[in-house]
């Protein structure tokens, strides 16, 4: 199962030739390294273990998209943090920095 390389989601249509990438914003969004990587970070520095999605969102100051965006990311790509069911991320999804 193939996921977009910026906002996770399953992949049905590859808009990009060189990336995995689902849409014309995740195409532009996905160039700009130095963004997603300050924005991981701030995620990995909020996530304390049984955090709801929705309150990360609401604790940082950028766009819901790509907070969701970069969960994902570090959810399903790097695997630094963890759900507990095997589904997709929502706002109601309580994100685990240790596999449950």
């Amino acid at each position: 199962m193939q996921r977009c390389d910026y906002c996770g989601r399953i992949l049905y249509k590859n808009v990009s030739e060189k990336y995995f990438l689902c849409s014309s914003k995740c195409r532009t969004k996905y160039k700009n390294k130095k963004y997603l990587s300050k924005l991981e970070q701030s995620v990995t520095s909020v996530v304390k273990n049984g955090i709801l999605v929705k309150e990360i969102v609401n604790k940082l100051d950028y766009d819901k998209f790509d907070t969701v965006s970069a969960i994902r990311r570090l959810i399903y790509k790097k695997g630094s943090l963890f759900i507990k069911a095997n589904s997709e991320i929502n706002l109601n999804v309580e994100i685990f920095i240790v596999r449950k």
